[in-house]
């Protein structure tokens, strides 16, 4: 019988981008130099870190985000959706400058999602801010991979915190962007996930040595390091070293590619947080919870999930 924790008083942090995505639905990906009417077009609050707690919300459980914010009033937007979901952002520094938006083109011919992306110098978050924060709200803190100067003294904070009290908080990390600095981020991590596309850009040729190779890497401390890989699936690496192949769970038709790794990531935290599986059930909640997100449009159809009946 799989344990659950839904009731756990301290929350999920999520820490990184919160951004607009004004999305286009398409036939088809369009030629250059065209005019062309989309099927049907939205926006949406965007951003990895974002995400993750959208789906969080939407697996009934408390969560927070934690990056900085705009006080323009074009992207109030951003704020009052959070709030309407319930997700905490009361710890989030605030800035004038108008934030990072994505434009968003999903092509229905090719299953494909094509993002541009626009950040004039958006002010980052920084350790002077994190280190405001209580600690002893959060059972788990994930981090957005990005600007590891001032991501690792965050972590080292999180650290020095776990050593002086009984309730520990587990780390994790994603690793997306193709910036070999950002490998670093994984030496103090108790969770990597890794994306495909950096793993190609580190010359690994499959999920198995993507993983392997980044314990390698790091190898004085022992973590859980997680790799999808698009149709394959995703491969993972326990703490104590043992090595699982998850099977993907595709749906009969994919409707919408967006924030399928967002979530991904954000239902394999829940259930190695809340539901306290292994890795290999987490992951595999992850691959389950992910393949229904492409079936359905944005996040909100998730909260249809009942993730501890998944496994009955």
């Amino acid at each position: 019988m799989i344990e659950t924790n839904n009731n756990n008083s301290r929350r999920i942090l999520c820490v990184g981008m919160c951004v607009l995505d004004i999305v286009h639905v398409c036939n088809k990906y369009p030629e250059e130099d065209t005019d062309r009417r989309c099927l049907k077009g939205y926006w949406q609050r965007g951003g990895n870190a974002s995400n993750n707690c959208t789906v969080l919300r939407n697996l009934n459980t408390d969560c927070e985000f934690l990056g900085m914010l705009s006080e323009s009033p074009a992207f109030g937007f951003l704020h009052d959706d959070c709030r309407k979901r319930g997700i905490r952002i009361d710890n989030c520094p605030i800035t004038a400058q108008d934030p990072p938006f994505s434009s968003v083109l999903l092509s229905q011919e090719s299953d494909s999602r094509t993002i541009i992306h626009s950040n004039s110098n958006f002010p980052i978050l920084t350790f002077e801010h994190f280190k405001k924060i209580n600690l002893s709200d959060y059972s788990w803190i994930h981090f957005e991979g990005r600007n590891p100067e001032e991501t690792l003294q965050m972590i080292d904070k999180i650290h020095e915190f776990n050593r002086n009290h009984d309730a520990n908080i587990k780390i994790s990390v994603e690793l997306e962007k193709l910036k070999l600095e950002l490998l670093e981020l994984a030496s103090q991590s108790d969770y990597v996930f890794l994306g495909k596309e950096l793993a190609l850009f580190m010359g690994w040729q499959n999920g198995r040595e993507a993983v392997e190779k980044v314990q390698n890497l790091f190898p004085n401390r022992k973590r859980g390091i997680i790799c999808t890989w698009g149709s394959k699936g995703a491969y993972c690496l326990t703490e104590t070293g043992d090595f699982h192949h998850i099977e993907p769970c595709p749906p009969r038709e994919i409707v919408d590619a967006l924030g399928a790794g967002d979530t991904f990531c954000a239902a394999v935290i829940y259930g190695l947080d809340r539901m306290k599986l292994t890795l290999e059930k987490a992951v595999e909640l992850g691959n389950r919870v992910a393949g229904f997100k492409l079936g359905h449009c944005g996040y909100d159809d998730i909260r249809q999930l009942e993730p501890e009946k998944l496994f009955m």
